[in-house]
């Protein structure tokens, strides 16, 4: 017994002179992290050989410049995936975590396109960086239209015309949106004028009325209008469900020709659903004009009770709320920056105050929605960011959360930067109650290298004034949405199989420019980072900068001299 307890006495001791020879020793210095060089090409000319460079985070000197991440913009298949785990530390969703790629027409919530991008990037170990909570692009307006619509009460009596849509076009103005080959639509000399450039197919080219009160199946609808044409041709009209753009009946086509012609067309809602009363004109080129425009049905009398502006308000307060809880819910543990706000400013200072005041609504966009209209200038701001906050935190969100204000146009040299001046303004606004916190500002940065000598030297003054006005606010800067084009002496816009090697490397050198005055000019502890918005070239057929030379790898996955120009920009060479 004695021997056992002397035993585990001198154990113990061995084990606590171990300890205390183990404390005493110094620290072992960790070996600092090596930020590979630009390889050498066999040449002076660094862009003599592509190949022999590393993947491009590996050039960023993260003892430097610790808290700098480099991102990219996704929207794309698992070689694009692979690509951006190889390359960058963080994803960008193009799409998949707005508004409408989340909210149905219903109101709906389907999360499963913005968990399946968290999974693809963290299966390669990437971060993600949410976009966006609050914007006015690519939202649900017939579904947030109905939330602050007029009530209506039935009154007593006989059924009656009701009018949805009246306009002779008088005041300049007209209720429709429209898409499609580059068409135009107006209001000329007192009435409706849309432009087709070239014939296409007839649903290629559209336009639209958008109701919020949806058509009701097997009710008979009436259209009426005055028309011609500056040729003969075909116009279709029909109701649509917006979601999955399904017909829900078709009025006969309306043939027209170079004379005003008078139509009235009848047509029973086929299905329940339709939104959308659409026409079709993409069969024909040139222009059409329409007057006197009048979309009725016979049903029960309503009286029409507008709701105030206060319960607009709150109604899309509590949408907005509900909206970011549900994105919260699902991102919190996993997504700790966000666009709380995108595209806030617009180019306009409509009330002459020395700042551009905000964008706002237009009469006949029925695609867009702007959420300040109707909850205010400042309280949009403020809502969306204690909604982000508040949970963010409650469905446990651990890690500092970063929001930023991100807008386009900052580095703008044709009004000296204003829009950036004005996006500050602003934010000292929202942030005047001492509550509202915005933790940085992201710059878009869609830009173009000008062949123009004189053109590009000032584009470039204005990019080291835009960093030097961001810097000193004190809060973190993000060059968000880095991309580029190509504009010649002649003003043309350049595409991606138009330009010579030394236009790529013109393009390449200004991203150098672009890289390396980010990491002199904002101190590293503002330094978030620079996120790459296209990783390749434009395709052709694509809806941004269609065949452009905006990526740093071309459509085959090989490296262009714009990374190259990157590489230069974080080293610093």
């Amino acid at each position: 017994m004695n021997i056992r307890r002397i035993t585990l006495l001198a154990l113990a001791a061995a084990a606590l002179a171990f300890a205390s020879c183990e404390k005493d020793k110094p620290d072992t210095p960790k070996p600092k992290p090596v930020t590979p060089k630009p390889p050498q090409t066999g040449t002076t000319d660094p862009y003599a050989d592509l190949s022999v460079y590393q993947p491009l985070k590996a050039y960023v000197d993260r003892e430097a410049y610790p808290s700098f991440k480099l991102g990219v913009a996704i929207d794309g298949d698992a070689k694009l995936y692979d690509l951006a785990g190889e390359n960058f530390d963080e994803m960008t969703a193009g799409n998949a975590m707005k508004y409408a790629s989340v909210v149905r027409s219903d109101g709906s919530m389907n999360f499963t396109d913005v968990t399946n991008f968290l999974n693809a990037a963290e299966s390669r170990g990437l971060t993600v960086y949410g976009h966006t909570l609050a914007w006015h692009s690519q939202q649900q307006p017939a579904y947030l239209n109905s939330l602050i619509q007029d009530k209506y009460v039935e009154l007593p009596g006989e059924p009656g015309e009701i009018i949805i849509v009246e306009s002779d076009f008088d005041n300049g103005r007209h209720p429709f949106n429209g898409w499609g080959n580059s068409m135009t639509m107006s209001v000329s000399d007192g009435a409706f004028k849309v432009t087709n450039p070239s014939a296409v197919q007839s649903w290629e080219v559209q336009f639209a009325y958008d109701v919020t009160q949806a058509f009701v199946k097997d009710q008979e609808y009436t259209l009426s209008f005055r028309i011609k044409g500056s040729a003969a041709g075909t116009l279709g009209a029909g109701f649509q469900i917006i979601d999955g753009y399904k017909s829900a009946g078709e009025f006969q086509n309306t043939q027209f020709t170079t004379e005003w012609k008078s139509v009235e067309l009848k047509c029973k809602c086929t299905a329940a659903g339709g939104t959308r009363l659409v026409f079709s004109l993409g069969t024909f080129a040139g222009d059409i004009y329409i007057d006197d425009f009048k979309f009725t049905t016979i049903g029960k009398q309503y009286e029409v009770i507008a709701m105030t502006p206060e319960e607009q308000k709150a109604a899309l307060t509590a949408e907005m709320e509900r909206w970011i809880k549900g994105m919260m819910e699902v991102t919190a543990t996993r997504v700790s920056t966000w666009d709380v706000v995108n595209e806030a400013i617009a180019g306009q200072d409509y009330d002459r105050d020395g700042f551009y005041d905000l964008q706002k609504g237009q009469a006949g966009d029925m695609t867009n929605f702007f959420w300040q209209d109707y909850m205010g200038s400042i309280d949009y701001v403020r809502v969306a960011v204690a909604s982000a906050r508040k949970y963010y935190a409650e469905f446990g969100g651990t890690k500092p959360l970063l929001l930023f204000i991100n807008d386009y146009n900052l580095e703008s040299d044709w009004d000296d930067n204003k829009k950036l001046r004005s996006l500050i303004h602003w934010i000292g606004k929202w942030e005047a109650d001492g509550v509202t916190k915005i933790d940085g500002i992201g710059t878009q940065m869609h830009i173009s290298y000008y062949e123009n000598p004189t053109t590009q030297a000032n584009k470039e003054k204005h990019v080291v004034q835009m960093l030097q006005l961001m810097a000193a606010t004190g809060k973190l800067v993000k060059i968000s949405e880095l991309d580029m084009g190509y504009v010649n002496n002649q003003g043309q816009t350049l595409k991606t199989s138009e330009l010579t090697e030394r236009q790529h490397r013109n393009m390449a050198e200004f991203y150098r420019f672009i890289v390396s005055k980010y990491l002199e000019i904002v101190p590293p502890a503002q330094q978030y980072g620079i996120t790459q918005w296209c990783p390749t070239d434009s395709q052709a057929n694509s809806g941004w900068r269609a065949g452009e030379p905006t990526g740093l790898w071309d459509l085959n996955y090989n490296r262009k001299p714009a990374y190259v120009g990157y590489v230069l920009g974080l080293t610093g060479k």
